[in-house]
């Protein structure tokens, strides 16, 4: 279903679908018909009674936010790295992902749903932040649940507060590279209850002697409705831990997760473990994690 304004411009955007249980139902449809572009913007300066210190945020909001102000966006992505999202001045060595432009093309183009990004900045203890237990071998690690505590209990509530977002468990997700990848995947499968869907890119399922797989893994199976997206290049430094990677897969498929429903995986042929290929290939994880979808009308 597409909206057409005064006779001449179709509404933006994906279809709007909807699943019918009667002849007659009552739809709402929130369409926007001039805005190409989200934009992102900055919070600076949120305290984090859990780690006791500050943290900037970096929100981007997608092309209806502005024009359609009755519209509550129903996704939701934390992202860790925040620096290294949008924005090329503050990104490591100047190679951000620009999610900004992906999303925005692939929402003019129908093929996933809208979102708002809630980024979160990192600071000189990252390491320990994007994991959860200690690794001897790197005499470092273990604020993870700290950090997610953070993310669950002031930045969710704290954005809430400041824009139209929803944020049930069916709205949440959660998205990062290297140990964000790690703790992403982490926080999907011990706070399954928060997140119903999660993607880890390249993550460095080495840590800790690969305790992710081992140990976490061993322990009781989040829901079958949560969505796991996992991917990895195959080259540069230690092939960007494919093989970690895939065996992390294979626990998931043996756990029951199907491939293309609840699991999702992708192989990047020659990618390597940096921003400029997490960004490459940014596309993969959200048209997986936000196709486009009918939904029930009441």
């Amino acid at each position: 279903m597409k909206v057409l304004d005064n006779d001449s411009t179709w509404m933006k955007g994906s279809n709007a679908m909807f699943i019918l249980s009667n002849h007659s139902a009552t739809v709402e449809i929130y369409p926007f018909f001039w805005t190409y572009n989200g934009v992102y913007q900055y919070e600076r300066n949120v305290y984090s009674p859990q780690l006791k210190d500050y943290r900037d945020l970096v929100i981007y909001t997608p092309p209806s936010y502005y024009e359609n102000p009755f519209k509550i966006i129903d996704n939701v992505l934390i992202m860790h790295d925040g620096q290294n999202l949008f924005n090329t001045s503050t990104a490591f060595l100047g190679n951000a992902w620009l999610c900004q432009n992906t999303i925005d093309e692939l929402v003019q183009e129908g093929q996933m749903k809208e979102i708002v990004i809630i980024g979160v900045d990192n600071d000189s203890n990252r390491t320990n932040e994007l994991t959860y237990s200690y690794d001897p071998s790197e005499k470092t690690g273990g604020d993870g649940k700290r950090y997610l505590d953070f993310i669950q209990e002031t930045v969710i509530p704290y954005v809430q507060s400041k824009y139209r977002i929803k944020t049930q468990r069916i709205n949440l997700g959660m998205l990062g590279s290297s140990l964000g990848g790690l703790i992403s995947c982490y926080a999907g499968w011990t706070r399954s209850n928060i997140y119903s869907k999660v993607g880890c890119m390249s993550s460095s399922f080495w840590w800790n002697n690969e305790d992710f797989n081992n140990i976490v893994m061993m322990q009781s199976t989040p829901p079958q409705d949560t969505i796991f997206y996992l991917d990895s290049g195959n080259a540069g430094i230690d092939d960007d831990d494919v093989v970690q990677t895939q065996r992390v897969r294979d626990h998931f498929l043996k756990d029951g997760f199907q491939m293309g429903s609840n699991l999702f995986y992708y192989l990047d042929n020659g990618g390597q473990h940096n921003e400029r290929y997490w960004g490459a290939r940014f596309h993969v994880p959200m048209t997986d994690l936000y196709p486009p979808r009918a939904i029930p009308a009441n």
